[in-house]
């Protein structure tokens, strides 16, 4: 990716096309909202089939679908993937299922018990278990694979690390909170560390959830790194976002170790 997205496109109106294979494209449609945990919503458009990546609010549903209409008719969307249940990112499947009943929901069982909650009680969906399928072939020959990143931050949460681009579209790890924000990473990876720091050590569980994502990725290339919230992480900066990860202290690192003596007022049975 050219760095030049930055500037090439008015993003607060552009459907931004990250990532031109032919049949197979990615593109940001996403918000430009003034707060600093806006969301990065995806579209990947293979042949005549459109994939939602992370569905965004239901606030940003009508931000979404007028960047998605420059791209692909509202009719080519099957499938929307949720990597969590939070509303940030996740609430808006509801207005997708209104719009389309027979698109198909992509999460783990463990986020699909949730998710339900924004649903009426007799409401149906289809559903795409990434537990039972944790791969996905498409049309054009492109397959995405469903890498589980538990406790980072939800018990449940899965990520999509797309074969034929070598994108990886990671939730809410490398997610970044900031006023300034760009599309695009460009130079200053030290400086969005700090970013990085604000959300991780309050949300993702721990380093040792951390370093166990990581090692799916010894014999996978990733170019770019696609995140729910901050900036996209292009592939000069790849290998530190992985040292960022693997060095973080996060979460229940923070907590002190509670020794038996302690606790000596509760009674063990």
């Amino acid at each position: 990716m050219n760095k030049d997205i930055n500037k090439k496109y008015d993003l607060s109106n552009d459907a931004v096309l990250l990532i031109d294979k032919g049949h197979h494209k990615i593109y940001w449609v996403g918000t430009t909202s003034s707060e600093a945990l806006r969301s990065n919503i995806y579209l990947i458009k293979d042949k005549r089939e459109g994939i939602i990546i992370d569905c965004g609010s239901r606030g940003e549903f009508q931000e979404t679908i007028k960047r998605i209409k420059q791209v692909i008719p509202l009719t080519y969307i099957t499938k929307v993937f949720a990597n969590h249940q939070d509303p940030d990112v996740t609430s808006a499947m509801v207005d997708w299922l209104e719009l389309n009943p027979n698109i198909e929901i992509i999460t783990s069982p463990n986020t699909n018990v949730l998710i339900k909650h924004y649903m009426k009680e007799e409401e149906k969906y289809k559903y795409f278990n990434t537990e039972t399928n944790p791969s996905l072939t498409l049309d054009s020959g492109a397959v995405l694979e469903f890498i589980p990143s538990p406790f980072m931050h939800a018990p449940g949460a899965v990520t999509i690390y797309n074969r034929h681009t070598k994108t990886l579209f990671s939730g809410d790890i490398w997610a970044a909170i900031s006023l300034e924000w760009k599309l695009l990473l460009e130079d200053d990876f030290d400086k969005h560390k700090e970013d990085m720091d604000f959300f991780h050590q309050g949300y993702i569980a721990s380093n040792k959830a951390a370093r166990n994502f990581l090692i799916n990725f010894k014999d996978r290339e990733v170019t770019n790194i696609m995140p729910q919230h901050g900036s996209i992480i292009t592939q000069e900066n790849v290998n530190k976002a992985f040292a960022y990860l693997k060095n973080l202290k996060c979460g229940m690192d923070y907590f002190r170790e509670i020794s038996d003596e302690e606790l000596s007022f509760i009674v063990n049975d």
